[in-house]
């Protein structure tokens, strides 16, 4: 359903992450921009700092231009996915309580799209001019970068299958809340809910695990670089510096995605099987 979607709207989709890419590099693009400026200016190159000047001003058009982009496509996008599936929800006979749950649900492919798909393109554009920025300033910290990506893998192996498991579970009971809300009495209505935050904080645990375990990776990353500035022969530049280390924190940043990227990506797995009727 989500690539149906993205072939529906893909005129529309491709102009609004094209705006958001190019902001998101833009801004990537900043922290080597300020070291270039806090060493032309230690240096008496004061025109360096037009290199901050320059990329600051064209991340911030780019990122009005694309929030304002994107309020108009996806909100359209919504209200047309929401009116076909209560069409063909109506044509296979379910009950309005079903048709609502259905409609409720299918907001999360909009989300998606909205929201996730982005996080998707920072973490992969982060990635790639972080590791680029950090070969060029430091080429040890790259490699111990790459290094980090062998324990990552497994740890979002064993979180998607878990979420797999418990997004199924919660999606159950979201399925039938409306009728439940509509014809249930006090006790079936509480235990419901009840029932709806144990699923949650089962997902919530396992997400928080998965970012642990990434955390203590980080923490080896950051001791590594902050041995290998200080033990270097030749002492780096103020702006190299702190070029480094803002890099390195992108490159946390486009990690830290990984958990929430993987949970969505097992809910909209579950709710493709229950939309499949609705949308044939």
């Amino acid at each position: 359903m989500l690539l149906e979607l993205a072939r529906v709207h893909r005129g529309r989709l491709f102009t609004a992450y094209c705006l958001t890419a190019s902001g998101m590099i833009a801004a990537l693009l900043y922290p080597l921009a300020t070291g270039f400026a806090i060493n032309g200016v230690l240096t008496g190159e004061y025109v360096a700092v037009l290199w901050l000047v320059g990329c600051h001003t064209a991340q911030l058009m780019l990122t009005v231009a694309s929030k304002r982009y994107d309020t108009r496509v996806f909100t359209r996008i919504y209200g047309a996915l929401a009116a076909s599936v209560v069409a063909r929800s109506r044509a296979d006979g379910l009950e309005p309580a079903r048709v609502a749950a259905r409609v409720a649900l299918s907001r999360e492919y909009t989300v998606f799209l909205e929201e996730d798909v982005p996080r998707v393109l920072y973490a992969v554009i982060a990635l790639t001019v972080s590791l680029s920025a950090l070969v060029f300033l430091n080429p040890l910290l790259a490699f111990a970068c790459l290094a980090l990506g062998v324990p990552l893998l497994l740890v979002g192996g064993w979180f998607g299958r878990r979420s797999g498991i418990l997004n199924q579970g919660l999606n159950n009971r979201l399925e039938n809340e409306v009728r439940l809300l509509s014809n249930g009495d006090e006790n079936s209505v509480r235990r419901h809910f009840e029932a709806l935050a144990g699923w949650r904080i089962k997902l919530s645990d396992a997400e928080a695990t998965a970012f642990g375990l990434m955390e203590m990776l980080v923490i080896v990353l950051f001791v590594v670089a902050l041995w290998q500035v200080g033990t270097a022969q030749e002492k780096p530049q103020a702006g190299d510096v702190f070029a480094m280390f803002s890099y390195l924190w992108r490159f946390v940043e486009s990690l830290d995605q990984a958990p929430i990227l993987i949970q969505k990506s097992a809910k909209l797995r579950d709710l493709d099987r229950r939309l499949a009727s609705a949308t044939a």
